[in-house]
């Protein structure tokens, strides 16, 4: 069987943007779509339904996972970041895409955003992604939950729990159980921020030439997509001592060419980019993990695969002792 492309996303309300009216969305209406979504949420999860945006996720797999290059293990890179790959697929395991070509199911790597192996806080979202991965594989959980809240208008797990997408009692109790366990903290007060906000309460954390929007929460975990040139990209920062579920669909992290690169500032950056021009940066700071995805498409969705030194130079419009 197939994947009907606009089955997976019909739920989808972002009046911004129209489905076509063909049964399959067309690779680049999909590029479009999950644009703001590429690392899982790009928008803030209270202002969607969360059986949609558990939809989304899924388109989401399908677009990042291509390309073919050369893996070069190095310490701190990838391979300290992956959670491996994950177990669950869709009943049918193929898609068509615009061409009429049929695809299998991509692979999918999850890596951390929230740090390395050895930290709790990746420690804290592989416990979670584990459960997360085999929990409400049919969607009855969630679709009951939706309609509850439809008929009450209330959201019992909204105030604690509403940067987690919260959805059961059982849910609850495992997020509940994961911080205990590691010492870490909720997430609270999720708010609206851009370049001169993150500015303003940082410092001069990108150059003027940086500017992008997403969100942010009190304790200094934020999220935004941004622009440099013809670059476009999303940058996390995951503070410590704090649950994060956030993570990155790689596909497959033997497909990236992998280096390292000391900012003009003299900090390390790890950089990662595959043939069809997806790269991944990140770097290990004292109080933050910060990492970048950087999209294989310019701002009229053409593909780019951005060079080295270009990818470099984005590197060193961020200054990292401000994070």
């Amino acid at each position: 069987m197939k994947i009907n492309i606009r089955d997976l996303m019909e739920n989808i309300e972002d009046s911004s943007v129209d489905l076509e009216e063909t049964n399959v969305v067309s690779s680049e209406r999909i590029k479009e779509l999950t644009k703001m979504k590429i690392n899982e949420l790009g928008v803030a999860p209270k202002r969607k339904s969360k059986k949609t945006i558990i939809t989304v996720l899924i388109a989401v797999a399908i677009v990042s996972a291509l390309g073919i290059t050369t893996f070069a293990a190095i310490n701190g890179g990838l391979a300290s970041r992956t959670f491996g790959k994950s177990t669950w697929a869709p009943e049918d395991e193929t898609y068509v895409d615009s061409d009429g070509e049929e695809y299998t199911f991509p692979e999918r790597e999850f890596i951390s955003l929230q740090g390395y192996a050895d930290s709790p806080e990746f420690q804290a979202t592989g416990e979670w992604l584990e459960f997360e991965d085999g929990y409400d594989r049919d969607f009855s959980i969630v679709t009951a939950f939706d309609e509850e809240v439809k008929r009450t208008g209330v959201d019992p797990f909204e105030e604690k729990y509403g940067a987690y997408l919260i959805y059961s009692q059982e849910m609850a109790d495992k997020v509940d159980e994961i911080t205990a366990k590691y010492n870490l903290q909720l997430h609270k007060n999720l708010s609206d921020c851009d370049t001169d906000i993150v500015r303003e309460k940082f410092g001069n954390v990108f150059s003027e030439e940086v500017f992008g929007a997403g969100y942010m929460y009190d304790d200094g975990t934020f999220q935004l997509d941004g622009t440099y040139k013809n670059i476009e990209f999303q940058i996390r920062r995951c503070m410590r001592g704090y649950f994060d579920t956030v993570y990155l669909n790689v596909g497959n992290i033997d497909n990236y060419e992998q280096w390292t690169y000391v900012t003009k500032d003299g900090y390390t950056v790890y950089l990662g980019i595959r043939s069809d021009g997806h790269a991944v940066i990140s770097i290990d700071l004292e109080d933050s993990f910060v990492s970048m995805s950087i999209m294989p498409w310019d701002s009229d969705l053409n593909q780019v695969i951005h060079t080295r030194e270009e990818l470099e130079d984005l590197v060193d419009q961020i200054n990292f002792s401000l994070l």
